[in-house]
C-alpha cells in the first residue's frame, strides 16, 4: 500500500509550505528559527521529493502494463488525478485574485494555466503549478513508454537517464545554457521537456524497478543518509550559493544534491515499510492524500493572509509570536486541505475517473 510514501508526500508538501512561509518572516525583519530556517534553505526540495515519488509510483504501478490500451488507461487516470485536484483551486484562485488583486489577472494566460500547458512562470495563474506542467510532460513520456515497450522498458529508462544526465551536464558546463542571460533565451518547451528535473522522475522510476528486485536490505542507513544529504544541501545552499540554489541558473546542482537526497529517502522509506516499519496508516493516507491540496492551497492562503494584514501583524510582534502565528496558519492550511481532500477532491477524482472510464 506504500503507507510510508503517502506520509513522505505530506512531509514534502509541508517543506514547501515552510519555505514560502519563511518569506513572510523575512519581510517582517525577524529571525527564522530552526524550522523556518530549514524551510528557507532546503524546504523547496520538497518539490524534488515529489518528482522522485512521481517517477517511482509510475513505474511501480505500471510494471505489467504494456500496449496502447494500457497506455490510454494510464493517461486517463493521470489526467483524472491531476485535473480533478487542480481545477477547484484554479477557480478559487480566479475568485481570490479578482477580489484582492484584480490587476494580477491581467497577465495570466488562463487557458494554458487551466490545461497545464508549458507556459512561462509569470503567466501561470497559480505560480506553484509549474511543477504540474512538468508532471504532465512526464506522464506523456511514460504513456509513450507503456504503449511502445514492455520487458525492455526498464532498460530504456536507464538509457534515457544516462542521455538526460549527459545532456544536462553538457548544457551546464559546456554550452552554459543555464547561465544568466542564456537561460532567459531558452524556449519554454525546452525548459519543460529537457530540463534536468526530468532526471528526478527517471531516477524514481529506476528506483521502483530496483526495489521490486531488492525489497529488503539497508533501510535506516539509506533514510538517514538521505536526510543528512538534505540538511547538508541546505547548508551548501546558504554557504556556497547564497541561498539561490532554487534559481534555474543552478539547476544541475539542485538536482544532483536534492534529487540524490530524495532517492535515498524514498528508498529508505519503502524498505522500512517492507520490514514492517510503517507510519500511522490512517493519518498517512489522509495527510498524503491531502498533500496535493496542501501544495496548491498554501500560496493562495498565505497571499490572502498577507493582503489582509498578516505581514503587518508579523512586523509588529516579536519573532517568536510571528513564528507561532505562521505555525498556526500552517496547521490551518493542513486542516483545510484534509477537509477539502475528503469532501471535494476525492469524490471529484472518482467522478472524473467514471467520466473518463478510467
Amino acid at each position: 500500500m506504500l503507507i510510508n510514501i503517502q506520509f513522505l508526500r505530506f512531509v514534502a508538501a509541508m517543506m514547501v509550505v515552510f519555505h514560502h512561509s519563511a518569506e513572510h518572516l523575512r519581510s517582517g525583519g525577524h529571525g527564522l528559527g530552526l524550522l523556518f530556517g530549514f524551510g528557507q534553505s532546503a524546504g523547496f526540495a520538497g518539490v524534488d521529493i515529489f518528482f522522485v515519488i512521481s517517477g517511482f509510483i509510475m513505474a511501480w504501478t505500471t510494471e505489467n502494463a504494456a500496449g496502447g490500451k494500457d497506455a490510454l488507461l494510464f493517461a486517463k487516470r493521470r489526467a483524472a488525478r491531476i485535473y480533478s485536484g487542480y481545477w477547484p483551486f484554479y477557480l478559487l484562485a480566479v475568485g481570490l485574485f479578482y477580489m484582492l488583486s484584480r490587476h494580477y489577472l491581467a497577465n495570466v494566460h488562463f487557458l494554458s494555466s487551466a490545461l497545464l500547458w508549458p507556459t512561462e512562470l509569470r503567466y501561470l495563474l497559480i505560480p506553484v503549478s509549474w511543477t504540474l506542467v512538468f508532471e504532465m510532460g512526464f506522464y506523456l513520456m511514460f504513456a509513450i513508454l507503456v504503449a511502445s515497450t514492455s520487458v525492455r522498458r526498464a532498460s530504456i529508462i536507464r538509457l534515457l537517464t544516462v542521455a538526460v544526465l549527459g545532456w544536462s551536464l553538457f548544457s551546464h558546463f559546456v554550452s552554459h545554457a543555464y547561465d544568466p542571460g542564456q537561460l532567459e533565451t531558452m524556449s519554454v518547451y525546452e525548459q519543460y521537456l529537457a530540463f534536468p528535473f526530468l532526471l528526478e522522475f527517471l531516477l524514481g522510476s529506476i528506483l521502483a524497478n530496483w526495489l521490486k528486485m531488492h525489497p529488503e536490505g539497508f533501510s535506516w542507513t539509506l533514510l538517514l543518509a538521505g536526510i543528512s544529504l538534505l540538511v547538508a544541501g541546505g547548508w551548501i545552499n546558504n554557504i556556497h550559493f547564497n541561498g539561490n540554489l532554487i534559481q534555474g541558473y543552478f539547476i544541475i546542482w539542485r538536482v544532483l544534491i536534492f534529487g540524490s537526497a530524495a532517492v535515498l529517502i524514498v528508498a529508505g522509506m519503502v524498505r522500512l515499510e517492507n520490514l514492517g516499519w510503517a507510519c500511522a496508516t490512517r493519518f498517512s493516507l489522509l495527510a498524503g492524500g491531502a498533500s496535493y491540496a496542501i501544495y496548491l492551497s498554501h500560496t493562495l492562503i498565505l497571499d490572502a493572509a498577507r493582503r489582509l494584514g498578516l505581514n503587518t501583524l508579523i512586523a509588529q510582534n516579536p519573532a517568536w509570536v510571528a513564528q507561532a502565528a505562521l505555525i498556526c496558519l500552517s496547521a490551518l492550511i493542513v486542516l483545510y486541505s484534509m477537509t477539502h481532500y475528503r469532501w471535494l477532491e476525492r469524490p471529484l477524482h472518482y467522478a472524473f475517473r467514471r467520466w473518463l472510464k478510467a
